[in-house]
């Protein structure tokens, strides 16, 4: 059997309700050389038949040996390709339905082997925070680009990163994979897998290529890392569940606690430590770390989880810094955790532009009417007929069809 263009490997765990519609996206695409490859860490639900249900010779299911964390799931799943182009697509994302279509082309005519999109970011009806059945598009062009490995590399590694590195929407081809493989044994390693992976796709791809539009929804819901780490405040007992499933280990990074910097650093350090030489024009920016850090943390207080232990670790590490602990410990009238904070004047903000949001969704629904859509918008599914993450692909794919 000929290997198709393009595997979209689907790695999950216990989330038959979310996998059946990202599988769902797929088969949608208006792309046909693909297979979808799910990947089922162990699931104790109905994953399994759901998937076994598909019928359509294309989708495939696989499962690990045994649970694992997530990093050991992840390579497991690429393992099992047969594609040329590789997508590792969350269980709770989406894709819109030209996606693979567009990769295709750019593939074809910039002899792209490592290529990315423009996310749309959907927060669905099991979001525990403010926003639910919301998706938010911010601005894009439309139009694709070559992206030089220095263009995405230097501000990366600066912690500052230009683009949106969430895994569903980068596809890589397999020959640079197995590049990497040879040399350290696997593509996916610690638990920023993505931030380990892409560097290192960057540096051994030809070319690499931005499609500057939302392709992917990116679907936030009460099982996804960011909502569950950045975004809400789901208890202790959901956190300490969630975290269970990641490497304890922290061989290279300075801190120890487990923010989504702390996963972006551990990823960009460890390929340091194995790609020497490829990676050295890229210096890390450990200060910058430690700021990444602690305003997440900050964030994480005002969500009203305890994170006095992690900040203490932040302040104590930043002791090498003098100027940076003062900046970092700035009481800013009652501290980090403060009433006056600058963090509550930020969620005061944030709080007051949601209410301007809803007072403008008729300024959004005319905006769309007339076809304004590359601006960005921000709007209800509850306005525009959808309901999921899936729903919510196929109103992008109409209001952004170019």
């Amino acid at each position: 059997m000929t290997p198709p263009l393009f595997s979209i490997v689907i790695p999950t765990y216990n989330r038959s309700d979310l996998v059946q519609k990202a599988v769902r996206s797929v088969l949608g695409q208006t792309f046909g050389d693909l297979e979808v490859v799910v990947s089922d860490n162990c699931s104790e639900d109905n994953t399994r038949e759901v998937i076994e249900a598909f019928d359509d010779h294309r989708v495939r299911y696989v499962r690990t040996p045994r649970h694992t964390a997530i990093a050991d799931s992840w390579e497991f799943a690429r393992t099992q390709a047969r594609g040329s182009l590789l997508m590792l697509l969350s269980d709770d994302d989406a894709m819109v339905h030209d996606a693979l279509e567009r990769f295709a082309d750019q593939h074809r005519r910039r002899d792209a082997d490592f290529l990315f999109c423009n996310l749309a970011e959907y927060r669905d009806q099991s979001f525990l925070g403010p926003q639910k059945n919301t998706v938010n598009c911010r601005p894009f062009s439309g139009d694709s680009r070559l992206v030089s490995t220095d263009e995405l590399l230097k501000p990366l590694f600066a912690m500052r990163p230009t683009f949106n590195m969430h895994p569903s929407a980068f596809i890589f081809s397999a020959k640079i994979a197995e590049r990497v493989v040879q040399r350290c044994g696997r593509f996916f390693a610690s638990n920023g897998v993505e931030y380990f992976a892409w560097p290192l796709a960057a540096v051994f791809s030809k070319h690499i290529c931005y499609i500057n539009a939302p392709l992917v929804i990116l679907g936030r819901t009460n099982k996804s890392w960011g909502s569950m780490i950045v975004l809400s405040n789901p208890g202790k007992e959901l956190i300490d569940k969630m975290l269970a499933d990641n490497d304890q280990n922290r061989d290279w990074v300075p801190l120890k606690n487990f923010t989504l910097t702390n996963l972006m650093a551990e990823g960009l350090l460890l390929g340091k430590k194995m790609f020497p030489e490829e990676l050295r024009p890229y210096p890390f920016d450990e200060q910058q770390y430690l700021r990444r850090t602690m305003l997440e943390l900050k964030g994480r207080v005002e969500l009203g989880v305890d994170v006095r232990r992690e900040i203490c670790e932040v302040l104590t590490y930043a002791e090498k810094y003098p100027a940076l602990k003062a900046e970092l410990s700035a009481t800013d009238n009652g501290g980090p955790m403060g009433p006056n904070s600058s963090v509550r004047r930020l969620a005061r903000t944030l709080r007051l532009n949601y209410v301007r949001r809803h007072v403008d969704t008729l300024k959004e629904r005319r905006k769309i009417a007339r076809g304004e859509v590359k601006g960005g918008f921000t709007v209800s599914g509850d306005d525009f007929g959808f309901q999921d993450a899936l729903g919510c692909a196929e109103f992008i794919s109409r209001v952004t069809a170019h």
